[in-house]
């Protein structure tokens, strides 16, 4: 083919057809410039092939991980509510009639005493999505704002944590340091013995006790705003993980 168009530009050169040969000349030139455009059109769409490869897959990786968050946060959620249940037992326990007979070994049974435990979610995928700068060729809007809502989301259950957990450290577990029976909970350690000692709680602290009594009382308060918390993370999540496989369907 290049020896063709060399032999018609000679051709026209030494027939001195010099209007036909700048024609033959622009239209070379115009070949080479479609050509190149073509190539450029050809990467840019390879190009985008590939990005929609990467973004689907990142999408993909980030509703797996989003769905796993939602099984942990109902874990979490029914930890909770056990934990509100357990002290509003509590208090029923250490308020009923006959609560001012028990002897400690019954009053131990019912008083339940735990440290409040953190919802810990899984979020290396969608920091990955983040700091990749994959998020920006995700082309809707709604869906790009509820991933980037998962930093905030995150954010809302852990200061809720916070709240419930400053009142088992800064009121219950001091109170129960001071007025309960700490060194007769456990006959041994890793396997080490504990000695039985002659001491008991002091059971006026918690029986039909005010301050005791408004301890419990806000701690089922914290937990509740912790349940809430967490509720309304895993409905945001929800509408997610829907959203997120419409999206990669489409694509």
């Amino acid at each position: 083919m290049i020896n063709i168009f060399r032999h018609i530009r000679s051709s026209m050169i030494k027939k001195e057809s010099v209007n036909k040969y700048i024609l033959y000349a622009l239209g070379e030139i115009l070949l080479v410039v479609i050509g190149i455009l073509i190539a450029l059109q050809i990467n840019t769409w390879n190009e985008e092939r590939i990005l929609d490869k990467k973004t689907k897959t990142y999408l993909a990786a980030l509703n797996s991980e989003v769905e796993l968050n939602i099984d942990l946060l109902k874990e979490y959620h029914d930890r909770n509510h056990a934990d509100i249940v357990e002290c509003s037992g509590t208090l029923f326990h250490l308020h009923s009639d006959g609560a001012i007979h028990y002897n400690d070994s019954i009053l131990s049974a019912g008083m339940t005493t735990r440290p409040v435990y953190k919802a810990t979610l899984g979020r290396s995928t969608f920091d990955d999505l983040i700091n990749s700068g994959t998020l920006e060729y995700v082309t809707d809007l709604s869906l790009k704002n509820k991933i980037i809502s998962i930093q905030s989301d995150i954010e809302h259950i852990d200061e809720n944590y916070v709240h419930a957990k400053n009142v088992w450290e800064d009121y219950q577990l001091p109170y129960l340091m001071q007025h309960s029976n700490v060194a007769g909970n456990w006959d041994s350690i890793n396997n080490v013995p504990v000695p039985k000692l002659p001491y008991e709680r002091d059971k006026a602290a918690f029986v039909n006790n005010k301050k005791y009594a408004s301890i419990l009382t806000l701690r089922m308060k914290m937990m509740g705003n912790y349940e809430y918390a967490i509720d309304d993370v895993r409905k945001n999540f929800i509408e997610l993980s829907d959203h997120l496989k419409i999206y990669i369907e489409k694509k």
